[in-house]
Protein backbone atom coordinates (compact mmCIF):
# COMPACT_ATOMS: atom_id res chain seq x y z
CA UNK A 1 0.00 0.00 0.00
CA UNK A 2 1.28 3.31 -1.10
CA UNK A 3 2.08 5.58 1.88
CA UNK A 4 1.59 8.98 -0.78
CA UNK A 5 -1.40 9.77 -2.28
CA UNK A 6 -1.32 9.63 -6.23
CA UNK A 7 -0.22 13.28 -7.89
CA UNK A 8 -3.87 14.78 -9.19
CA UNK A 9 -3.43 16.06 -12.61
CA UNK A 10 -2.52 19.56 -13.20
CA UNK A 11 -4.96 21.72 -15.48
CA UNK A 12 -3.82 25.24 -17.34
CA UNK A 13 -5.81 27.20 -19.10
CA UNK A 14 -5.89 27.50 -22.84
CA UNK A 15 -4.56 30.47 -24.41
CA UNK A 16 -5.30 29.42 -28.26
CA UNK A 17 -8.92 29.96 -29.60
CA UNK A 18 -10.27 27.20 -31.82
CA UNK A 19 -11.83 29.62 -34.49
CA UNK A 20 -7.85 30.23 -35.25
CA UNK A 21 -6.36 27.32 -34.32
CA UNK A 22 -8.32 24.17 -34.19
CA UNK A 23 -5.61 21.74 -34.54
CA UNK A 24 -3.34 22.91 -32.01
CA UNK A 25 -3.21 23.74 -28.15
CA UNK A 26 -1.29 26.79 -26.56
CA UNK A 27 -0.80 27.10 -22.91
CA UNK A 28 0.69 29.71 -20.30
CA UNK A 29 2.17 27.82 -17.76
CA UNK A 30 4.13 29.64 -14.99
CA UNK A 31 7.87 28.43 -14.09
CA UNK A 32 7.29 28.14 -10.42
CA UNK A 33 9.94 28.18 -8.41
CA UNK A 34 11.02 28.76 -4.39
CA UNK A 35 14.38 28.21 -2.38
CA UNK A 36 14.66 25.92 0.26
CA UNK A 37 17.98 25.05 2.61
CA UNK A 38 19.15 22.34 -0.48
CA UNK A 39 18.77 25.18 -3.21
CA UNK A 40 15.86 26.02 -5.78
CA UNK A 41 13.31 23.87 -6.21
CA UNK A 42 10.89 24.09 -9.58
CA UNK A 43 7.26 22.97 -9.66
CA UNK A 44 6.77 19.07 -10.76
CA UNK A 45 4.44 19.50 -14.12
CA UNK A 46 5.34 22.65 -15.21
CA UNK A 47 9.33 21.48 -14.48
CA UNK A 48 8.54 18.47 -16.74
CA UNK A 49 7.10 20.21 -19.35
CA UNK A 50 9.66 22.92 -19.47
CA UNK A 51 12.26 20.37 -20.22
CA UNK A 52 10.42 18.77 -23.17
CA UNK A 53 11.80 18.85 -26.52
CA UNK A 54 10.17 19.43 -29.45
CA UNK A 55 8.51 15.77 -30.80
CA UNK A 56 8.27 14.62 -27.07
CA UNK A 57 4.72 13.15 -26.43
CA UNK A 58 3.24 13.38 -23.16
CA UNK A 59 -0.18 12.29 -22.08
CA UNK A 60 -2.63 14.89 -21.36
CA UNK A 61 -6.74 15.61 -22.21
CA UNK A 62 -8.92 18.53 -22.54
CA UNK A 63 -11.58 19.18 -19.94
CA UNK A 64 -14.55 22.49 -19.56
CA UNK A 65 -13.11 25.43 -18.33
CA UNK A 66 -15.62 27.00 -15.60
CA UNK A 67 -15.79 30.27 -17.80
CA UNK A 68 -18.79 30.20 -20.63
CA UNK A 69 -17.18 32.16 -23.90
CA UNK A 70 -18.75 35.29 -24.58
CA UNK A 71 -20.65 36.06 -27.43
CA UNK A 72 -19.15 38.61 -30.35
CA UNK A 73 -22.34 40.88 -29.12
CA UNK A 74 -21.34 41.21 -25.78
CA UNK A 75 -18.79 43.61 -24.50
CA UNK A 76 -16.47 42.44 -22.13
CA UNK A 77 -13.94 43.43 -19.75
CA UNK A 78 -11.44 40.50 -18.45
CA UNK A 79 -9.08 41.12 -15.63
CA UNK A 80 -6.33 39.19 -15.09
CA UNK A 81 -2.93 38.52 -12.90
CA UNK A 82 0.14 36.77 -14.04
CA UNK A 83 -0.70 33.07 -16.24
CA UNK A 84 -4.48 33.90 -15.29
CA UNK A 85 -4.12 35.89 -18.71
CA UNK A 86 -4.54 32.59 -20.41
CA UNK A 87 -8.25 32.73 -20.68
CA UNK A 88 -8.92 35.88 -21.60
CA UNK A 89 -5.99 35.91 -24.84
CA UNK A 90 -8.14 32.58 -25.69
CA UNK A 91 -11.56 35.23 -25.81
CA UNK A 92 -9.57 38.29 -27.22
CA UNK A 93 -8.26 35.79 -30.35
CA UNK A 94 -11.24 34.60 -30.84
CA UNK A 95 -12.80 38.03 -30.94
CA UNK A 96 -10.29 39.31 -33.39
CA UNK A 97 -10.59 36.21 -35.54
CA UNK A 98 -14.64 37.43 -35.78
CA UNK A 99 -13.74 41.65 -36.27
CA UNK A 100 -10.92 40.01 -39.53
CA UNK A 101 -14.22 38.63 -41.10
CA UNK A 102 -15.98 41.93 -41.30
CA UNK A 103 -18.11 41.46 -38.38
CA UNK A 104 -18.70 44.08 -35.77
CA UNK A 105 -17.84 42.89 -32.29
CA UNK A 106 -18.62 44.91 -28.66
CA UNK A 107 -16.12 46.37 -26.90
CA UNK A 108 -13.70 44.08 -25.22
CA UNK A 109 -11.56 45.62 -22.26
CA UNK A 110 -8.49 43.77 -21.01
CA UNK A 111 -6.87 44.61 -17.41
CA UNK A 112 -3.51 42.71 -17.10
CA UNK A 113 -1.40 42.51 -13.85
CA UNK A 114 2.02 41.51 -12.55
CA UNK A 115 5.19 42.24 -10.87
CA UNK A 116 7.63 43.97 -13.59
CA UNK A 117 7.10 44.84 -17.06
CA UNK A 118 9.81 44.70 -18.31
CA UNK A 119 10.71 40.71 -17.74
CA UNK A 120 6.30 39.87 -16.75
CA UNK A 121 4.54 41.54 -19.50
CA UNK A 122 3.02 38.73 -20.90
CA UNK A 123 2.46 38.72 -24.43
CA UNK A 124 3.44 42.35 -24.67
CA UNK A 125 4.49 42.01 -28.89
CA UNK A 126 0.72 40.81 -29.43
CA UNK A 127 -1.10 42.97 -27.18
CA UNK A 128 0.48 45.78 -28.09
CA UNK A 129 -0.09 45.13 -31.53
CA UNK A 130 -3.96 44.30 -31.30
CA UNK A 131 -4.28 47.55 -29.21
CA UNK A 132 -2.78 49.47 -32.22
CA UNK A 133 -4.80 47.48 -34.47
CA UNK A 134 -8.03 47.11 -33.51
CA UNK A 135 -8.22 49.93 -30.86
CA UNK A 136 -11.95 50.88 -31.63
CA UNK A 137 -13.26 47.85 -29.79
CA UNK A 138 -10.15 46.95 -27.30
CA UNK A 139 -8.67 48.74 -24.90
CA UNK A 140 -6.26 47.31 -22.70
CA UNK A 141 -4.81 48.38 -19.28
CA UNK A 142 -1.80 47.29 -17.04
CA UNK A 143 -0.55 47.04 -14.04
CA UNK A 144 2.74 45.95 -12.85
CA UNK A 145 2.77 46.56 -8.69
CA UNK A 146 6.83 45.92 -8.53
CA UNK A 147 7.97 48.83 -10.57
CA UNK A 148 6.74 52.09 -8.89
CA UNK A 149 8.88 53.26 -5.99
CA UNK A 150 6.71 53.26 -2.89
CA UNK A 151 3.22 52.90 -4.23
CA UNK A 152 1.88 49.32 -5.88
CA UNK A 153 -0.46 49.78 -8.56
CA UNK A 154 -2.78 46.63 -9.10
CA UNK A 155 -5.65 45.61 -11.39
CA UNK A 156 -8.33 46.19 -8.77
CA UNK A 157 -6.91 49.76 -8.46
CA UNK A 158 -6.99 50.64 -12.63
CA UNK A 159 -10.70 49.38 -12.11
CA UNK A 160 -11.99 52.15 -10.17
CA UNK A 161 -9.91 54.40 -11.66
CA UNK A 162 -11.25 53.78 -14.92
CA UNK A 163 -14.79 53.49 -16.47
CA UNK A 164 -14.85 50.91 -18.45
CA UNK A 165 -16.67 48.32 -16.05
CA UNK A 166 -19.20 50.90 -15.70
CA UNK A 167 -19.81 51.49 -19.23
CA UNK A 168 -19.17 47.85 -20.38
CA UNK A 169 -21.23 45.86 -17.27
CA UNK A 170 -23.38 48.60 -15.53
CA UNK A 171 -24.46 50.17 -18.38
CA UNK A 172 -24.42 47.68 -21.63
CA UNK A 173 -24.82 44.55 -19.44
CA UNK A 174 -21.83 43.01 -20.84
CA UNK A 175 -19.45 39.76 -19.37
CA UNK A 176 -16.99 39.96 -16.63
CA UNK A 177 -14.02 37.38 -16.74
CA UNK A 178 -11.57 36.75 -14.17
CA UNK A 179 -8.53 34.71 -13.67
CA UNK A 180 -5.70 34.56 -10.79
CA UNK A 181 -4.63 34.17 -7.44
CA UNK A 182 -7.85 33.71 -5.25
CA UNK A 183 -6.90 37.17 -3.26
CA UNK A 184 -8.04 38.83 -6.19
CA UNK A 185 -12.02 38.71 -6.00
CA UNK A 186 -12.36 40.12 -2.83
CA UNK A 187 -10.47 43.94 -3.32
CA UNK A 188 -11.63 43.62 -7.16
CA UNK A 189 -15.09 43.19 -6.20
CA UNK A 190 -14.90 46.48 -3.97
CA UNK A 191 -13.26 48.54 -6.99
CA UNK A 192 -16.27 47.61 -9.10
CA UNK A 193 -18.02 49.04 -6.28
CA UNK A 194 -16.20 52.25 -6.75
CA UNK A 195 -16.79 52.18 -10.62
CA UNK A 196 -20.16 51.38 -10.30
CA UNK A 197 -20.92 54.29 -7.82
CA UNK A 198 -19.35 57.06 -10.13
CA UNK A 199 -17.75 58.81 -7.18
CA UNK A 200 -20.81 59.15 -5.20
CA UNK A 201 -20.37 58.18 -1.63
CA UNK A 202 -24.18 58.83 -0.34
CA UNK A 203 -25.74 55.61 1.35
CA UNK A 204 -28.14 54.99 -1.46
CA UNK A 205 -25.82 55.29 -4.06
CA UNK A 206 -23.00 53.19 -2.40
CA UNK A 207 -25.89 50.46 -1.55
CA UNK A 208 -26.96 50.17 -5.55
CA UNK A 209 -23.60 50.22 -6.71
CA UNK A 210 -22.96 47.08 -4.57
CA UNK A 211 -26.45 45.59 -5.70
CA UNK A 212 -24.92 45.48 -8.86
CA UNK A 213 -22.03 44.05 -8.39
CA UNK A 214 -24.00 40.87 -6.27
CA UNK A 215 -25.94 41.10 -9.31
CA UNK A 216 -23.51 40.09 -11.71
CA UNK A 217 -22.68 37.13 -10.47
CA UNK A 218 -26.01 36.02 -9.54
CA UNK A 219 -27.27 36.31 -13.22
CA UNK A 220 -24.09 34.49 -14.26
CA UNK A 221 -23.03 37.70 -16.07
CA UNK A 222 -19.46 37.71 -13.59
CA UNK A 223 -17.43 34.65 -13.94
CA UNK A 224 -13.73 33.88 -12.80
CA UNK A 225 -11.20 30.89 -12.56
CA UNK A 226 -9.18 31.65 -9.10
CA UNK A 227 -6.81 29.36 -7.54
Amino acid sequence: QAMLPMIKGRAYSITSAPSVSPNNIELCVLIDTWWCEDGMRYGLTCDMLHKLHEGDSIWCRVKPGSMEPPTHEQPVVCVGIGSGLAPHMSFLRDRIHTANLGVDVAPFSLYFGNRFKEREFLYRDELEQIAAEHGSWFKLHTAFSRDMVGKKVYVQDLIAATDDAYKYLLQNKGMLYVCGNRNLPKPLQQSLKVSFAQGRVDKKSTEEAAKAVENLFVHGRAQQEVW
